[in-house]
């Protein structure tokens, strides 16, 4: 008996030490410097595909998938002087990897989503190196695609002041792709060309952004953003040539406790990736009300620039919104801008949301668009009428408990004969349909301070 005891006391005594350290040392977070965390995300989706992207043909069957997210945050600072974060994740599909997993680790691949370090330069001054997420105002540019399994990250510079309330963020990048070019040889000696095969679709970028606060509820934004593209076919490729797209925005948003909204204008100049030269631009308009604590309504439009089809151009006129998130503003259903391709005509985008936070925890949304193309669609036989059709979301969520959220939703689309042409479909259904629902489980695994 005695040995037996003993032996729990050792066991014990290590474990014990681990678990109540934490908290004893929570009791003296004054003279504490450093912090470290870790976090976590499992986030399984299930999707039933009858018409999401692009419209399905009567012959052609229904898709079902559950993917899933598995994200793990670790975190460490020391007061404001310097934070790390190294965030890796997995992303896949149930049953895409192998039962037992092999020695190639084929089908369960681990990646990087969030490697970055922040240092301090001066009073209100920061610098952030490494891979890590972009996101400016409402992410019609800029934006981090949460809603993709594998969001969205740039391998950057950034250097940040904020005083007051008042914000300046540059970012700067400059990438290569050495493993579609140089034989993925770091040593490689000679070649400087890019290639966005499997790549960043630029291969260096500079942005400046600036928040300006304007009274105790609203704000202005300013936006400059430079591209620089190509994309060469190989490492001798003696043709292939560099080109810049600029694009510039504005912005005004309103968050007060009735009404609330924004007005969004940007332009796109310089030349596009086929070296054309480019003049688009999006405006958008949204206005919403706060009907009382749970009940909200909103109405909006959205004019993105495209080309006219069929008919011949002498400069780019389609704007390419190249890092935004586009399923928070054109459809869940990701018919423009996501997803599939609409051969860049362009978009008119009005709509009506309506919202219901309910006091258990749950939240209704009911979404309702419009879409126009404002441009001609001309093919060989016909001109095509501009009316791209109709879409309702259903969106519901339950805060299940403070570690897991339940989410759902199903939309349809009324299809129209235009979008049967731009999403190469001839014999697309009239109604097409899609659900989803997803469990996003983020428990806070480790906390301490030493």
């Amino acid at each position: 008996m005695k040995l037996y005891q003993q032996i729990q006391r050792a066991l014990l005594l290590p474990i014990l030490t681990v678990v109540l350290t934490p908290s004893v040392q929570a009791q003296e977070t004054d003279s504490l410097e450093n912090s470290f965390s870790i976090s976590a995300q499992i986030r399984p989706k299930l999707e039933i595909r009858d018409g999401a992207f692009r419209p399905l043909s009567p012959d052609e069957k229904i898709a079902a998938l559950v993917s899933e997210r598995i994200r793990l945050n670790i975190d460490y600072s020391f007061k404001d002087i310097l934070s790390l974060r190294i965030s890796p994740q997995h992303v896949g599909v149930w049953g895409q990897g192998n039962m037992v997993q092999g020695a190639e680790n084929s089908g369960n691949k681990l990646a990087l989503y969030e490697t970055w370090a922040k240092l301090k330069l001066a009073s209100n001054w920061d610098m952030k190196l490494g891979r890590q997420v972009i996101s400016l105002d409402d992410e019609r540019f800029f934006g981090e695609l949460d809603w993709a399994q594998g969001g969205r990250v740039h391998d950057a510079i950034s250097i940040s002041f904020a005083k007051k309330k008042y914000e300046l963020k540059g970012f700067f990048a400059y990438n290569q792709n050495y493993k579609t070019l140089y034989n993925n040889n770091l040593s490689n000696p000679s070649g400087n060309l890019y290639s966005t095969s499997d790549a960043f679709p630029y291969k260096w970028m500079q942005t400046v952004w600036a928040g300006i606060p304007v009274g105790k509820t609203s704000k202005i934004s300013l936006l400059v953003t430079n591209l620089g593209l190509q994309n060469a076919k190989s490492a001798t490729d003696s043709t292939v040539k560099n080109y810049n797209s600029q694009t510039y925005g504005v912005n005004y948003f309103n968050n007060g406790k009735k009404l609330n909204g924004n007005v969004s204008a940007y332009f796109q100049g310089g030349k596009n990736a086929g070296g054309i030269k480019t003049q688009a631009y999006l405006v958008a308009v949204y206005l919403g009300y706060n009907i009382d604590n749970q009940w909200s309504v909103g109405v909006g439009s959205d004019l993105v620039s495209g080309n006219d089809l069929g008919v011949s151009q002498e400069k780019n006129t389609a704007f390419n919104p190249y890092f935004h998130t586009g399923h928070k503003f054109y459809g869940s259903m990701d018919y423009y801008y996501a997803g599939n391709a609409h051969k860049n005509v362009g978009l008119s985008d009005s709509y009506i949301k309506v919202n219901y936070k309910g006091k258990q925890g749950y939240n209704i949304n009911v979404a309702v668009h419009q879409f126009v193309t404002p441009n001609k669609i001309i093919s060989e036989i016909e001109e095509y009428a501009k009316n791209l059709g109709q879409e309702i979301d259903f969106t519901l969520s339950y805060k299940l408990n403070k570690f897991a959220t339940l989410s759902g939703g199903y939309s349809f689309y009324i299809n129209t004969p235009t979008v049967n042409y731009l999403k190469n479909t001839p014999n697309g259904k009239d109604f097409q349909q899609w659900a989803w629902m997803s469990l996003n489980i983020t428990p806070k695994l480790f906390n301490t301070k030493f």
